[in-house]
């Protein structure tokens, strides 16, 4: 019974492992995007400064109408279950 009972965290804990492969391509995909969404958000808000610096009322209007495009939700990515029970 002892050893049953030694024997379980080690069944548990074994089985489960993912190993470092699947957590270093979730760090390096959650810095792509995080990345991507920077470089889209400084384009955005690059292309709307020069609409805003003309001197047209109209196109400093439809500027400020284009800045709530710009902000964008960052796509969130799950990091990886350590174990078969998700945590």
């Amino acid at each position: 019974m002892k050893k049953l009972l030694l024997l379980i965290p080690f069944v548990l804990t074994g089985c489960a492992y993912l190993g470092p492969k699947d957590y270093n391509n979730y760090v390096e995909s959650s810095k792509s995007i995080s990345k991507d969404n920077t470089m889209a958000q400084t384009a955005c808000w690059s292309a709307i400064a020069e609409i805003a610096k003309s001197g047209d009322q109209g196109a400093k209007v439809g500027a400020i109408a284009l800045a709530e495009k710009c902000k964008s939700d960052a796509i969130r990515l799950e990091p990886p279950k350590k174990n078969w029970l998700g945590f």
